[in-house]
Protein backbone atom coordinates (compact mmCIF):
# COMPACT_ATOMS: atom_id res chain seq x y z
CA UNK A 1 0.00 0.00 0.00
CA UNK A 2 1.05 3.39 -0.97
CA UNK A 3 0.33 7.20 0.16
CA UNK A 4 0.89 10.30 -1.26
CA UNK A 5 3.07 13.10 0.60
CA UNK A 6 0.21 15.48 -0.09
CA UNK A 7 -2.20 12.57 1.78
CA UNK A 8 -0.19 13.41 4.88
CA UNK A 9 -0.55 16.30 7.77
CA UNK A 10 2.32 14.57 9.83
CA UNK A 11 4.51 11.78 10.42
CA UNK A 12 5.07 9.98 14.18
CA UNK A 13 7.54 7.51 14.75
CA UNK A 14 8.15 5.41 17.94
CA UNK A 15 11.32 5.36 18.79
CA UNK A 16 12.45 1.79 20.45
CA UNK A 17 11.35 -0.73 18.13
CA UNK A 18 11.42 1.11 15.36
CA UNK A 19 14.64 3.63 15.24
CA UNK A 20 16.23 0.83 16.91
CA UNK A 21 15.95 -2.95 16.69
CA UNK A 22 14.47 -2.63 21.03
CA UNK A 23 17.55 -4.06 22.51
CA UNK A 24 19.48 -1.84 24.99
CA UNK A 25 22.82 -2.43 26.28
CA UNK A 26 23.79 -1.39 29.59
CA UNK A 27 27.16 -0.94 31.24
CA UNK A 28 28.91 -1.24 34.78
CA UNK A 29 27.96 2.66 34.98
CA UNK A 30 24.53 1.76 34.56
CA UNK A 31 24.20 4.01 31.27
CA UNK A 32 22.24 2.71 28.30
CA UNK A 33 23.31 2.54 24.74
CA UNK A 34 21.17 1.77 21.96
CA UNK A 35 21.88 1.31 18.02
CA UNK A 36 20.48 3.40 15.34
CA UNK A 37 20.33 2.76 11.68
CA UNK A 38 22.21 5.32 8.97
CA UNK A 39 19.66 4.32 6.51
CA UNK A 40 17.21 5.58 8.32
CA UNK A 41 18.47 8.96 8.26
CA UNK A 42 18.51 9.15 4.46
CA UNK A 43 14.81 7.97 5.06
CA UNK A 44 14.14 11.02 7.33
CA UNK A 45 15.55 13.32 4.84
CA UNK A 46 14.06 11.65 1.93
CA UNK A 47 10.59 12.70 3.77
CA UNK A 48 11.50 15.78 4.61
CA UNK A 49 12.15 16.62 0.94
CA UNK A 50 8.54 15.38 0.33
CA UNK A 51 7.00 18.56 2.83
CA UNK A 52 6.08 15.93 5.27
CA UNK A 53 6.53 17.26 8.85
CA UNK A 54 8.18 14.72 11.20
CA UNK A 55 7.81 14.25 14.85
CA UNK A 56 9.31 11.55 17.30
CA UNK A 57 6.69 10.27 20.09
CA UNK A 58 8.65 7.80 22.67
CA UNK A 59 7.67 6.89 26.10
CA UNK A 60 11.85 6.83 27.01
CA UNK A 61 13.18 9.23 29.52
CA UNK A 62 16.67 7.95 28.07
CA UNK A 63 18.80 10.94 26.62
CA UNK A 64 20.07 8.73 24.04
CA UNK A 65 16.46 9.67 22.31
CA UNK A 66 16.99 13.24 22.43
CA UNK A 67 20.26 12.84 20.82
CA UNK A 68 19.09 10.84 17.60
CA UNK A 69 16.26 12.97 17.11
CA UNK A 70 18.94 16.71 17.65
CA UNK A 71 21.15 14.21 14.75
CA UNK A 72 17.90 13.48 12.75
CA UNK A 73 16.53 17.25 13.02
CA UNK A 74 13.62 15.84 14.35
CA UNK A 75 11.28 17.22 16.88
CA UNK A 76 11.01 14.77 19.65
CA UNK A 77 7.95 14.88 22.80
CA UNK A 78 10.10 12.35 25.23
CA UNK A 79 8.88 10.59 28.50
CA UNK A 80 5.87 10.86 27.50
CA UNK A 81 2.93 8.96 29.31
CA UNK A 82 0.20 8.93 27.25
CA UNK A 83 1.32 8.92 23.21
CA UNK A 84 -2.55 9.28 22.20
CA UNK A 85 -3.29 11.91 24.68
CA UNK A 86 0.33 13.66 23.51
CA UNK A 87 -0.62 13.33 20.08
CA UNK A 88 -3.88 14.80 20.00
CA UNK A 89 -2.51 17.83 22.04
CA UNK A 90 0.06 18.00 19.31
CA UNK A 91 -1.78 17.61 16.35
CA UNK A 92 -4.13 20.20 17.67
CA UNK A 93 -1.86 22.97 18.19
CA UNK A 94 -0.06 21.89 14.75
CA UNK A 95 -3.88 21.92 12.90
CA UNK A 96 -2.82 18.53 11.91
CA UNK A 97 -6.15 16.21 11.11
CA UNK A 98 -5.28 13.11 12.91
CA UNK A 99 -6.60 11.16 9.54
CA UNK A 100 -3.81 12.45 7.71
CA UNK A 101 -1.40 11.27 10.10
CA UNK A 102 1.07 8.11 9.86
CA UNK A 103 2.30 6.63 13.20
CA UNK A 104 4.82 4.43 13.26
CA UNK A 105 4.71 2.04 16.09
CA UNK A 106 5.80 -1.45 17.16
CA UNK A 107 4.39 -2.22 20.68
CA UNK A 108 1.09 -2.15 22.91
CA UNK A 109 1.62 0.86 24.15
CA UNK A 110 0.99 2.56 20.58
CA UNK A 111 -1.70 0.99 19.96
CA UNK A 112 -4.31 3.55 21.48
CA UNK A 113 -2.36 5.92 19.31
CA UNK A 114 -2.58 4.28 16.23
CA UNK A 115 -6.10 3.74 16.41
CA UNK A 116 -7.17 7.49 15.83
CA UNK A 117 -4.76 7.95 13.00
CA UNK A 118 -5.84 7.53 9.57
CA UNK A 119 -2.47 5.37 8.58
CA UNK A 120 -1.59 3.04 10.83
CA UNK A 121 1.87 1.42 10.10
CA UNK A 122 4.51 -0.85 11.84
CA UNK A 123 7.58 -2.70 11.58
CA UNK A 124 7.56 -6.62 10.37
CA UNK A 125 8.73 -7.61 13.57
CA UNK A 126 5.82 -5.51 15.70
CA UNK A 127 3.79 -7.15 18.36
CA UNK A 128 0.55 -8.99 16.50
CA UNK A 129 -1.95 -6.52 18.32
CA UNK A 130 0.01 -3.93 16.56
CA UNK A 131 0.19 -5.37 12.96
CA UNK A 132 -3.10 -6.41 13.40
CA UNK A 133 -4.48 -2.66 13.35
CA UNK A 134 -1.84 -1.32 10.88
CA UNK A 135 -2.73 -0.64 7.54
CA UNK A 136 1.35 -0.69 6.77
CA UNK A 137 3.32 -2.98 7.81
CA UNK A 138 6.93 -2.56 6.11
CA UNK A 139 9.17 -6.13 5.36
CA UNK A 140 12.07 -4.06 7.55
CA UNK A 141 12.30 -4.67 11.07
CA UNK A 142 13.05 -2.46 13.72
CA UNK A 143 16.40 -0.77 13.61
CA UNK A 144 16.86 -2.59 10.00
CA UNK A 145 15.92 0.93 8.38
CA UNK A 146 11.86 0.83 8.89
CA UNK A 147 11.78 5.10 7.70
CA UNK A 148 14.55 4.37 4.65
CA UNK A 149 11.52 1.62 3.34
CA UNK A 150 8.54 3.95 3.96
CA UNK A 151 10.50 6.74 1.94
CA UNK A 152 11.51 4.76 -0.97
CA UNK A 153 8.47 2.27 -1.31
CA UNK A 154 5.24 3.75 0.60
CA UNK A 155 5.01 7.49 0.55
CA UNK A 156 4.65 8.53 -2.82
CA UNK A 157 5.87 12.31 -3.84
CA UNK A 158 1.92 12.64 -5.31
CA UNK A 159 -1.37 10.53 -6.15
CA UNK A 160 -0.89 8.57 -9.03
CA UNK A 161 -4.03 8.92 -11.37
CA UNK A 162 -6.55 6.65 -10.81
CA UNK A 163 -7.62 5.46 -13.86
CA UNK A 164 -5.60 3.74 -16.55
CA UNK A 165 -2.47 4.83 -15.26
CA UNK A 166 -2.52 2.11 -12.86
CA UNK A 167 0.17 -0.07 -13.48
CA UNK A 168 -0.35 -3.93 -12.81
CA UNK A 169 2.75 -4.28 -10.66
CA UNK A 170 1.01 -1.19 -8.24
CA UNK A 171 -2.36 -3.76 -8.38
CA UNK A 172 -0.13 -6.69 -7.46
CA UNK A 173 1.22 -4.44 -4.36
CA UNK A 174 -2.24 -3.43 -3.32
CA UNK A 175 -3.75 -7.15 -3.63
CA UNK A 176 -0.15 -8.58 -1.40
CA UNK A 177 -1.01 -5.46 0.73
CA UNK A 178 -4.31 -6.62 1.96
CA UNK A 179 -3.52 -10.22 2.21
CA UNK A 180 -1.13 -9.88 4.48
CA UNK A 181 -3.29 -7.88 6.52
CA UNK A 182 -5.99 -10.81 6.72
CA UNK A 183 -3.24 -12.95 7.56
CA UNK A 184 -1.55 -11.24 10.43
CA UNK A 185 -4.96 -10.20 11.97
CA UNK A 186 -5.79 -14.24 12.29
CA UNK A 187 -1.98 -14.67 13.58
CA UNK A 188 -3.15 -11.96 16.19
CA UNK A 189 -6.45 -13.99 17.13
CA UNK A 190 -4.52 -17.21 16.75
CA UNK A 191 -2.23 -15.81 19.93
CA UNK A 192 -4.79 -14.70 21.80
CA UNK A 193 -5.93 -17.76 24.53
CA UNK A 194 -9.16 -15.46 25.85
CA UNK A 195 -10.63 -15.09 22.13
CA UNK A 196 -9.61 -19.21 21.60
CA UNK A 197 -11.20 -19.73 24.85
CA UNK A 198 -14.34 -17.30 24.26
CA UNK A 199 -15.23 -19.34 20.99
CA UNK A 200 -14.96 -22.81 22.37
CA UNK A 201 -17.91 -21.03 25.55
CA UNK A 202 -19.82 -19.50 23.13
CA UNK A 203 -19.92 -23.12 21.06
CA UNK A 204 -20.83 -25.10 24.01
CA UNK A 205 -23.54 -22.43 25.09
CA UNK A 206 -25.84 -23.18 21.79
CA UNK A 207 -24.98 -26.53 21.92
CA UNK A 208 -26.98 -26.65 25.64
CA UNK A 209 -29.66 -24.59 24.51
CA UNK A 210 -30.17 -26.70 21.62
CA UNK A 211 -30.50 -30.26 23.27
CA UNK A 212 -33.08 -28.30 25.60
CA UNK A 213 -34.75 -27.29 22.85
CA UNK A 214 -33.47 -23.39 22.39
CA UNK A 215 -32.85 -22.05 19.18
CA UNK A 216 -29.62 -19.55 18.18
CA UNK A 217 -30.75 -15.66 17.36
CA UNK A 218 -28.52 -13.79 15.27
CA UNK A 219 -28.38 -10.08 14.65
CA UNK A 220 -26.36 -7.10 12.40
CA UNK A 221 -26.71 -4.36 10.37
CA UNK A 222 -25.39 -3.88 6.49
CA UNK A 223 -22.87 -6.27 6.46
CA UNK A 224 -23.10 -7.83 9.41
CA UNK A 225 -26.87 -8.26 8.62
CA UNK A 226 -25.46 -10.53 5.99
CA UNK A 227 -23.23 -12.45 7.91
CA UNK A 228 -26.02 -13.21 10.79
CA UNK A 229 -28.10 -15.01 7.60
CA UNK A 230 -25.13 -16.56 6.54
CA UNK A 231 -24.25 -18.02 9.93
CA UNK A 232 -28.05 -19.13 10.47
CA UNK A 233 -28.03 -20.48 6.94
CA UNK A 234 -25.79 -22.69 8.34
CA UNK A 235 -27.18 -23.82 11.22
CA UNK A 236 -30.87 -24.42 9.41
CA UNK A 237 -28.96 -26.21 6.11
CA UNK A 238 -25.92 -27.63 6.82
CA UNK A 239 -22.33 -27.06 7.58
CA UNK A 240 -19.89 -29.72 6.56
CA UNK A 241 -21.54 -33.26 7.76
CA UNK A 242 -24.70 -34.31 6.97
CA UNK A 243 -27.26 -33.87 9.92
CA UNK A 244 -30.70 -32.79 11.30
CA UNK A 245 -31.31 -29.14 11.37
CA UNK A 246 -30.56 -26.71 13.97
CA UNK A 247 -32.63 -23.85 15.26
CA UNK A 248 -31.17 -20.65 14.26
CA UNK A 249 -32.82 -17.22 13.37
CA UNK A 250 -31.70 -14.36 11.82
CA UNK A 251 -33.44 -11.50 13.33
CA UNK A 252 -34.37 -8.95 10.92
CA UNK A 253 -35.35 -11.12 7.75
CA UNK A 254 -39.14 -10.59 6.98
CA UNK A 255 -39.06 -6.93 5.36
CA UNK A 256 -42.85 -6.52 6.13
CA UNK A 257 -42.13 -6.83 9.87
CA UNK A 258 -39.04 -4.26 9.62
CA UNK A 259 -40.22 -2.09 8.05
CA UNK A 260 -43.51 -1.80 10.01
CA UNK A 261 -42.01 -1.90 13.05
CA UNK A 262 -39.05 0.94 12.16
CA UNK A 263 -41.94 3.83 10.70
CA UNK A 264 -44.47 2.97 13.08
CA UNK A 265 -41.62 2.77 16.39
CA UNK A 266 -38.15 3.54 15.27
CA UNK A 267 -35.03 1.35 13.75
CA UNK A 268 -34.36 0.95 17.41
CA UNK A 269 -36.97 -1.88 17.81
CA UNK A 270 -36.51 -3.51 15.12
CA UNK A 271 -34.91 -6.55 16.64
CA UNK A 272 -36.80 -5.92 19.96
CA UNK A 273 -39.75 -6.68 18.96
CA UNK A 274 -38.89 -9.82 17.19
CA UNK A 275 -36.81 -11.00 19.96
CA UNK A 276 -39.55 -10.08 22.02
CA UNK A 277 -42.28 -12.61 20.05
CA UNK A 278 -39.93 -15.15 19.30
CA UNK A 279 -37.24 -15.29 21.93
CA UNK A 280 -37.45 -17.68 25.25
CA UNK A 281 -35.53 -18.22 28.72
CA UNK A 282 -32.30 -20.18 27.72
CA UNK A 283 -31.73 -19.29 24.06
CA UNK A 284 -28.98 -17.97 22.92
CA UNK A 285 -28.11 -14.51 21.33
CA UNK A 286 -24.99 -13.26 19.06
CA UNK A 287 -25.21 -9.61 18.51
CA UNK A 288 -22.84 -8.59 15.17
CA UNK A 289 -21.11 -5.01 14.89
CA UNK A 290 -17.82 -4.02 13.52
CA UNK A 291 -18.40 -1.10 15.83
CA UNK A 292 -19.79 -2.46 18.73
CA UNK A 293 -22.18 0.72 19.11
CA UNK A 294 -25.37 -0.40 16.94
CA UNK A 295 -27.74 0.95 18.76
CA UNK A 296 -30.68 -1.56 17.91
CA UNK A 297 -28.66 -4.58 19.02
CA UNK A 298 -27.97 -2.19 22.31
CA UNK A 299 -31.73 -2.51 22.45
CA UNK A 300 -32.22 -6.23 21.73
CA UNK A 301 -29.19 -7.14 23.97
CA UNK A 302 -31.29 -5.68 26.94
CA UNK A 303 -34.55 -7.27 25.77
CA UNK A 304 -32.71 -10.37 25.74
CA UNK A 305 -31.32 -10.13 29.79
CA UNK A 306 -34.98 -9.70 30.75
CA UNK A 307 -36.22 -12.77 28.61
CA UNK A 308 -33.30 -15.01 30.03
CA UNK A 309 -31.64 -15.21 26.19
CA UNK A 310 -27.70 -15.74 26.68
CA UNK A 311 -26.14 -13.20 24.70
CA UNK A 312 -22.85 -13.02 22.90
CA UNK A 313 -21.37 -9.94 21.24
CA UNK A 314 -19.34 -10.75 17.72
CA UNK A 315 -17.45 -6.95 17.57
CA UNK A 316 -14.40 -5.24 16.24
CA UNK A 317 -12.89 -1.65 17.03
CA UNK A 318 -12.10 -2.14 20.91
CA UNK A 319 -15.90 -3.62 21.42
CA UNK A 320 -17.58 0.01 21.51
CA UNK A 321 -20.95 -0.23 24.10
CA UNK A 322 -21.87 -3.32 23.51
CA UNK A 323 -18.31 -5.03 24.43
CA UNK A 324 -18.83 -3.23 27.82
CA UNK A 325 -22.18 -4.84 28.44
CA UNK A 326 -21.88 -9.15 26.69
CA UNK A 327 -19.25 -11.27 26.95
CA UNK A 328 -18.05 -10.77 23.58
CA UNK A 329 -15.18 -11.65 20.57
CA UNK A 330 -13.94 -8.43 19.24
CA UNK A 331 -11.57 -8.71 16.20
CA UNK A 332 -8.65 -6.29 17.23
CA UNK A 333 -9.14 -4.31 14.13
CA UNK A 334 -10.38 -0.87 13.18
CA UNK A 335 -10.65 -1.96 9.21
CA UNK A 336 -14.28 -2.52 8.53
CA UNK A 337 -13.64 -5.19 5.85
CA UNK A 338 -10.95 -6.95 7.55
CA UNK A 339 -13.27 -7.27 11.01
CA UNK A 340 -16.19 -8.61 8.83
CA UNK A 341 -14.09 -11.10 7.22
CA UNK A 342 -13.11 -12.79 10.71
CA UNK A 343 -16.22 -12.08 12.07
CA UNK A 344 -17.43 -15.01 9.41
CA UNK A 345 -14.30 -17.26 9.84
CA UNK A 346 -15.76 -16.92 14.03
CA UNK A 347 -19.22 -17.60 12.77
CA UNK A 348 -17.74 -20.93 10.57
CA UNK A 349 -15.74 -22.18 13.57
CA UNK A 350 -18.69 -21.72 15.87
CA UNK A 351 -20.73 -23.66 12.85
CA UNK A 352 -17.94 -26.59 12.77
CA UNK A 353 -17.64 -27.03 16.96
CA UNK A 354 -21.47 -27.11 16.98
CA UNK A 355 -21.50 -30.31 14.51
CA UNK A 356 -18.79 -31.77 16.09
CA UNK A 357 -20.84 -31.47 19.51
CA UNK A 358 -23.91 -32.45 18.57
CA UNK A 359 -22.16 -35.52 16.64
CA UNK A 360 -20.21 -36.80 19.22
CA UNK A 361 -23.08 -36.57 21.40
Amino acid sequence: MRVAASDLDLLVYDFDGVMTDNRVSVSESMVETVTCNRADGLGVNMIRALGVPQVIISTEANPVVAARAKKLRLEVLQDVADKRAALESYCRAKGYALERVMFVGNDVTDIEAMRIVGWPASPADAHPRVRAISRIVTRTVGGGGVVKELAEEVIMEQTPAVAATASVAGAAEIIRAEIVEGVRLREALLADGAIIARIETIANTIVASLAKGGKLFLAGNGGSYADAQHIAAEFVGRFMVERAPLAAIALGMNGSSITAIGNDYSYADVFVRELKALGRKGDVLIAISTSGNSGNLIEAIAAARALGIETFGLLGKGGGKIGALVPSIVIPSDHTARIQELHITVGHILCGLVDAIVLKE
